[in-house]
């Protein structure tokens, strides 16, 4: 885990599953969690909902993968070079895990 003043991103939590191990990362922040998909640009509300997206920040791969994709690949867009640093549950022990991914 990083620096206290890191950020969680939860990717799309629309299910209600928990994601309380996931605080342990940052402070949580949603991003598609209350937005109806259907009506908007995929692309363009994750690219403006991760501005403020920091290395050192965490993203939680929960939800529609369509969604997690569009996460990564703006996120890998935007910040060539930098690590993004993934949560990915792991249902045998109940916790998330961190994944890093090199770009």
């Amino acid at each position: 885990m990083e620096e206290d003043n890191s950020v969680c991103w939860i990717v799309d939590n629309t299910l209600g599953k928990t994601i309380k191990d996931a605080a342990r990362f940052g402070t949580i922040e949603h991003i598609f969690t209350d937005v109806d998909i259907d009506n908007i640009d995929i692309v363009e509300y994750a690219r403006e909902a991760l501005k403020d997206y920091r290395d050192g920040d965490y993203l939680c791969l929960i939800g529609d993968p369509k969604l997690s994709a569009a996460c990564v690949g703006v996120i890998a867009q935007n910040r060539p070079g930098m690590d993004i640093r993934l949560l990915q549950f792991d249902s045998r022990i109940f916790r998330y895990n961190e994944v890093v991914l090199h770009f």
